[in-house]
């Protein structure tokens, strides 16, 4: 062996102008390979990480890799094309909606993934240099374990994904229709609302608990929605309504052959002894519940007795057809605003001026009790929690007021919900809609649904009261008004008059100069003085 910088003989084996002796590498030559050939092995792998088979084109096991390859450039080009065709929201519920083609998802994940992870294993082996030293293939094997967990995590999340979602899809909106040929109609094509001038959904908040026997309707709230141009409006159902008209048919008539539930009196099972008018409408739920209990069979196998009664009834006192149910237990309805990170709600007093408790109940002698603590007025940010008890707050207010706050922070989920956050947080709004929200809307219709909040979000949400102030009394309700003022609520609003121009002049035919005069822009309303009617 010749030392650093000796000549070697012509022609033999060597670097450029560097000739080296008979069989044997220059010392250049030999400082130089283990770091090109390096750099080249992590090259491929990582090129091998970002797309899946490109690295192993440059090696000895190229054929695999093209193979790979193609099937990934397919595979984006496929769904590129669906992407631009459709638009992301459409694409994805496409899937979304048909539970067989997660569970297909799953496994072309999983093994897609596993391929992807073995390719890049296959791609560091095959790319690495002979000659590489023990320091630099700890360095190439390390960095080719981190591709892999990257790549190995990746196919592993959205796996999951698939899973949650698969779970979620079929428990929420796998009940079947409470009737055949009940509920909306959507069609193909780009308006899949062309043959649905309205939906109209009832939204119920359970308020069933481990401190609850049975399940009460705490708040009942009827969204009218015009498909073509979002308008909503919501309709709060006075949950202390007396004598509600059941819906024909309802295995109730056989308890009160009147029509109306609680009437007459003494076939209320609601009442205990000597009390009268605990039949209210937040109780129908309770009593179709135990009702199908003492007489098996009067409801259809499959209908959930107090969900029917509910619907229809809330059916015949609005006028509406009910197309869609949606039931959330109120402790998911606070966990679902915690997801969205809270409200900005217009925080109101109690309708008779004093501030609204959290919690508390009325004694007999009209004294509030058990108040863990108190609101402050004014606009403010609410977490679950806050947001749920000011909705439901009554123990210094009344149902009417109680019913507005309802309506307004519903209103609020509607226009500050933020589809692109959720997606973040996508387990966890899976693990409450599963376990806390029930609908009868299919799954097949889901991104139909997502076009009209689309819609609703970006048009008006008006109010219907069904209130003392607006005629009715829940003692005593005049149902034929109710039905009229729904009418009246869901129309369409009339065109706005277009004002005729008036210009100042230097004086009538009489002299007399005329005025016009600039309207006064209204000042900002006070969070403690805005009507109730307004959020």
């Amino acid at each position: 062996m010749q030392p650093d910088g000796a000549a070697h003989g012509p022609g033999e084996p060597g670097e450029p102008g560097e000739p080296s002796g008979p069989g044997e590498p220059g010392r250049s030559q030999a400082r130089r390979e283990p770091g090109t050939g390096l750099r080249r092995a992590l090259g491929l792998t990582a090129l091998g990480t970002v797309l899946p088979g490109a690295g192993l084109t440059q090696t000895r096991s190229r054929w695999v890799g093209w193979v790979i390859l193609g099937i990934t450039l397919v595979a984006a080009a496929g769904g590129a094309y669906a992407l631009l065709s459709q638009g992301v929201t459409s694409a994805a519920l496409a899937v979304v909606a048909r539970p067989e083609w997660l569970r297909g998802a799953v496994v072309v994940i999983a093994v897609w993934g596993l391929v992807w992870c073995a390719s890049i294993v296959l791609t560091a082996v095959q790319a690495r240099p002979g000659t590489l030293d023990r320091g630099r293939t700890f360095l190439l094997a390390a960095f080719t374990t981190l591709m892999v967990l990257v790549v190995g995590g990746g196919a592993i999340t959205a796996a999951n994904y698939a899973l949650i979602t698969q779970d979620t899809v079929e428990v929420v909106f796998s009940a079947p229709p409470s009737r055949p040929g009940v509920g909306a109609k959507v069609v193909e094509g780009d308006d899949p609302w062309a043959e649905q001038a309205r939906v109209n959904l009832l939204l119920l908040g359970s308020d069933a608990g481990s401190d609850r026997i049975g399940t009460r309707t705490d708040s009942m709230i009827v969204a009218s929605i015009d498909t073509h141009s979002g308008r909503t409006t919501l309709i709060s159902m006075p949950r202390n309504l007396l004598k509600a008209p059941l819906a024909p048919g309802s295995p109730l008539l056989a308890r009160y052959p009147s029509g109306r539930f609680g009437s007459p009196e003494r076939s209320c099972a609601q009442n205990e002894p000597g009390a009268t008018g605990q039949c209210m409408l937040t109780n129908l739920y309770s009593e179709a519940e135990a009702y199908a209990v003492d007489h098996p069979g009067a409801y259809p196998k499959g209908v959930v007795p107090g969900r029917e009664e509910i619907r229809g009834t809330v059916q015949q006192i609005v006028g509406l057809t009910i197309d869609h149910v949606v039931v959330i237990d109120l402790k998911g309805f606070s966990l679902l605003i915690d997801a969205m990170g809270g409200l900005d709600i217009n925080v109101k007093n109690a309708g008779t001026g004093g501030p609204l408790p959290i919690g508390g109940r009325v004694t007999a002698d009209q004294r509030i009790v058990g108040v863990k603590a108190w609101f402050t007025p004014g606009r403010q940010h609410l977490d679950g929690w806050h947001s749920l008890w000011y909705a439901r707050s009554r123990a210094a207010d009344s149902d009417t007021f109680r019913q507005a706050r309802q309506r307004c922070v519903v209103q609020a989920i509607v226009e500050q919900v933020n589809p692109a956050e959720m997606v973040g947080r996508y387990p966890q709004l899976a693990r409450i809609a599963r376990d806390n929200i029930y609908t009868d809307i299919p799954a097949r219709s889901l991104p139909a649904f997502v076009d009209l909040v689309e819609r609703v979000q970006k048009a008006r949400v008006n109010s219907v009261t069904l209130t003392l102030d607006d005629g009715i009394k829940p003692w005593d309700p005049d149902y034929a008004r109710i039905r009229a003022l729904v009418r009246k609520g869901i129309a369409a609003p009339k065109p706005a008059k277009t004002p005729t121009p008036t210009s100042t002049t230097a004086g009538s035919a009489g002299g007399t100069p005329t005025v016009t005069r600039t309207p006064r822009t209204p000042a900002t309303p006070s969070p403690t003085t805005t009507p109730y009617a307004q959020c």
